[in-house]
């Protein structure tokens, strides 16, 4: 059907496509408070396309200066700042400016900066993506996507989010906001690519890229984070409906995946291909968990603004919250999981509180309640403050915090929860960050309908 040379310029171009439809998707998802116009999306997205011809010329302008990568550990180093990290974020930046110039009429939540430069990115990245399997061959098309797509994506959202950062959210200084959030995203740019480029410490120094990556990661969400939170459409129960945004990630991955097998069974074979499968999935399969995860947790607030923290996107705990157990060691993907986000979609409603076991319930029988306010405790623990509502019309105040092991639903539709209090209303309002939620007393289990 096709011929050689056909098939060597559809396959680089199919899987650059494939690439971009898994981050084109997850924005889509994410941006669940007000959705983007299509044609706003496709235009980002060429006007990034077009972006590295001019990053291309100043390589050229550069090399004919004789300023390039040569093996030397200094010179690679700086030219890894100096050159690629600036030539590629501010050629990338020059095609957001024009880009929020375009669309400014349709600019009108936090959530757009953040979207729109990050397809502005993923045009630059696509474009770059279809050079690399011209001449490697699309068996690299899944590294590319997962992490070479969104290496670009989150240092051009760090650049955007420190030039807005005083516009959207009031914080600091919108100058020095802005020099610092450049200079953050050419230096996580250029020490990633240094690190894969110059093996000064023998394999150890790709696995210094990869946390250069996975703390871009965890940069890159709690932009979002802080960005949907402060958003003027921000509603608990839309927000409730993203807490699968992993399975957007893994289903694209899994179609780039079957590309690259295809692409290998046909200029090489079988045997290999399989081969090239497996190393693909035992190589990028940590990754891939940890970004798919990561990617689909907020902390959700209305209004509320979290700092930029430099952090891996997971963490030790001991709040019997762990999404796996690695060596005994239990360990938790940063922001909140999907069993916690079931609570958003009855914020502020009038809701029935149920024990668990009413012949030792303190509640004794269903309650009519309201979820007030939601609190994050020590190590992102997630806790709601409920008002409880007797026959008498008194109300109590109590504290829940979602189950998030074993069974954690009745009839796999009401979400289970701890009902717990803390002695010192008062304390626990001012210092609840600094708490453990075992400082607070378990009650029973209820769950909510």
């Amino acid at each position: 059907m096709f011929n050689s040379d056909q098939l060597n310029l559809i396959f680089p171009i199919i899987s650059a496509i494939c690439g971009a439809m898994l981050w084109l998707n997850y924005f889509k998802r994410i941006d669940i408070l007000e959705h983007e116009r299509t044609i706003d999306v496709i235009v980002a997205f060429i006007i990034g396309f077009l972006t590295p011809t001019l990053a291309l010329w100043i390589y050229y302008g550069f090399e004919v200066l004789g300023f390039n990568f040569n093996g030397e550990l200094i010179n690679d180093f700086i030219y890894s700042i100096l050159g690629v990290g600036i030539i590629e974020e501010l050629s990338k930046l020059i095609g957001v400016i024009i880009a929020f110039k375009i669309l400014k009429k349709h600019i009108n939540e936090p959530i757009d900066y953040i979207v729109f430069a990050g397809v502005v990115a993923l045009g630059f990245s696509v474009r770059e993506n279809f050079i690399y399997y011209n001449n490697y061959g699309s068996q690299i098309a899944t590294g590319r996507t997962l992490i070479s797509c969104l290496v670009h994506i989150i240092n051009t959202s760090i650049c955007v989010y420190g030039i807005y950062r005083f516009r959207l959210f009031n914080k600091g200084n919108k100058y020095i906001n802005s020099i610092v959030g450049i200079s953050a995203a050419v230096i996580s740019h250029g020490l990633f690519d240094f690190f894969l480029v110059q093996p000064f410490l023998g394999d150890f120094t790709s696995i210094l890229a990869t946390i250069v990556y996975l703390i871009g990661i965890n940069f890159w969400i709690q932009m979002i984070n802080n960005a949907i939170n402060f958003s003027p459409f921000f509603n608990y129960e839309k927000i409730a409906s993203t807490t699968r945004l992993y399975r957007t990630i893994f289903i694209w991955y899994f179609i780039v995946l079957v590309l690259e097998f295809n692409y290998s069974m046909i200029y090489q074979d079988e045997k290999t291909a399989i081969k090239q499968v497996f190393s693909s999935i035992i190589r990028e399969g940590f990754i891939l968990v940890i970004v798919s995860l990561r990617a689909s947790r907020l902390k959700i607030n209305k209004r509320k603004y979290f700092p930029i923290k430099i952090q891996l996107p997971f963490h030790y705990t001991k709040n019997d919250d762990e999404d796996f157990t690695f060596l005994r060691i239990p360990i938790k993907i940063r922001g909140e999981n999907e069993k916690e986000f079931q609570f958003l979609k009855y914020m502020g409603k009038d809701i029935l509180i149920c024990p668990l076991n009413k012949k030792n319930s303190i509640l004794k029988e269903n309650k009519r309640a309201r979820l007030l306010k939601k609190y994050f405790l020590k190590n992102d623990v997630v806790t709601y403050l409920i008002e409880v509502y007797n026959v008498d019309k008194h109300k109590e105040i109590y504290l829940l915090k979602p189950k998030t092991r074993s069974i954690t639903f009745v009839h796999n539709k009401y979400p289970i929860a701890s009902l717990m209090v803390y002695e010192n209303p008062t304390v626990f309002q001012q210092e609840h960050q600094e708490l453990s939620y075992k400082d607070l007393k378990l009650i029973e289990y209820v769950y909510l309908k």
